[in-house]
């Protein structure tokens, strides 16, 4: 596996890693099964994949934005509904 392989799949790995917390976050869970679900398959192709500099800084960045984005968003607390 080469190092943009390596650097790609912790950018993925880092996302799937808040699965837990994105699904159990209602609406936002929802939103995002499908894309979490794509990621996984993305992730079984890496050793596959040959990639450039560019394309891995790119989505490195990607996910530091997304990351960032989550912080704004309380993913640890699932929401509660008053019933």
């Amino acid at each position: 596996m080469s190092i943009l392989q390596l650097r790609l799949k912790n950018c993925i790995q880092t996302i799937l890693e808040l699965e837990p917390s994105i699904c159990t976050t209602g609406t936002l869970g929802s939103h995002f099964a499908n894309e979490l679900h794509v990621l996984k398959g993305y992730l079984e192709q890496i050793d596959s994949m040959t990639l450039m500099e560019e394309d891995v800084q790119h989505l490195e960045a990607v996910t530091a934005t997304f990351l960032a984005e989550l912080k704004f968003i309380d993913i640890s607390q699932p929401k509660r509904v008053l019933q």
